[in-house]
């Protein structure tokens, strides 16, 4: 089964966060994000995110209710008759033709609200916690990077995120029903990156976004631009470049086995060597390798 998300760009880190936790089921998700590569048609991509995708979860907000591009992707799905499942992530005015919907509220505690969407889902079966297929769920890129509700306060200057544990996991096919809790934790960088460094001009084709590490993935989210990430095993090493213009150097393997370079920097300028200093840190401390 393939589910649309359909939301507006203002729900991103809502959006992520559901994402990262319905990848722990055996369902396939498409979120714009993650599923347009780099340079492609749009229009033409969401497209086929809506023809090939079963159902779709709509992200109610007084954002996405007045968005003519939310609108037409549930409407597409209601002229196919193929099932949507509003769920209400902030107070808005539901548009009419999903009033009648049985929706899922979000706007209260995430944990039983996520509950009662997997039961909406038709329970799909959990992956085995072994299973690697959801760990690369995002096209790898030259410029590699998303977001989260029912967040504790940030552990950092930072933003480290720490969300409610999601619904206890079962090893497949186990013997004995045994349920564990995993605690997704996001951390979140104010950052520019960019392919090459000049002492003069600085980063070239530098884009600006955030940088999110979590426990599977290093990504860097920019503005506008479809989502990219670097798996975490893929990452070789991270150094600091210190100079005018302190910048962290990435060092990773890309899906064709070729090794590429990307060059970050923290944002507004005078935090550049203490963000580069705390990424590598929280690096290290993820992959559990030196990265020297």
């Amino acid at each position: 089964m393939q589910i649309f998300v359909s939301y507006s760009r203002v729900d991103k880190d809502f959006a992520i966060q559901l994402v990262d936790r319905l990848s722990d089921y055996d369902v396939s998700i498409w979120l714009d994000l993650r599923n347009i590569p780099h340079g492609a048609n749009w229009d033409m991509e969401v497209q086929k995110g809506l023809e090939t995708s079963d159902s779709m979860l709509v992200l109610l907000s007084p954002d996405s209710s007045a968005s003519e591009n939310v609108a037409d992707e549930w409407s597409y799905f209601i002229t196919k008759d193929k099932p949507i499942i509003p769920l209400l992530v902030r107070p808005c005015d539901v548009p009419f033709r999903l009033m009648r919907r049985q929706r899922v509220d979000f706007t209260g505690e995430f944990k039983p609200a996520f509950a009662q969407l997997i039961r909406a889902l038709g329970n799909p079966v959990l992956r085995d916690p072994d299973e690697t297929s959801k760990m690369t769920p995002l096209r790898l890129g030259p410029s590699p990077f998303v977001s989260t509700p029912g967040l504790s306060e940030p552990s950092s200057s930072y933003a480290s995120h720490t969300s409610a544990p999601p619904a206890s996991r079962a090893p497949a096919q186990a013997s004995l029903k045994r349920q564990t809790q995993l605690e997704v934790t996001l951390h979140r960088f104010p950052v520019v990156w960019g392919s090459s460094y000049h002492w003069f001009n600085g980063l070239q084709g530098a884009m600006d976004g955030e940088l999110l590490i979590n426990a599977r993935e290093v990504m860097l989210v920019p503005r506008f631009d479809p989502l990219q990430a670097i798996p975490l095993r893929s990452v070789v090493s991270a150094q600091l470049e210190r100079g005018a213009n302190a910048y962290l150097k990435l060092n990773y393997n890309g899906v064709d086995g070729r090794a590429r370079t990307v060059l970050i920097m923290g944002q507004p300028p005078r935090t550049r060597q203490t963000v580069a200093t705390e990424i590598i840190a929280k690096l290290k401390e993820q992959t559990g390798r030196p990265l020297e």
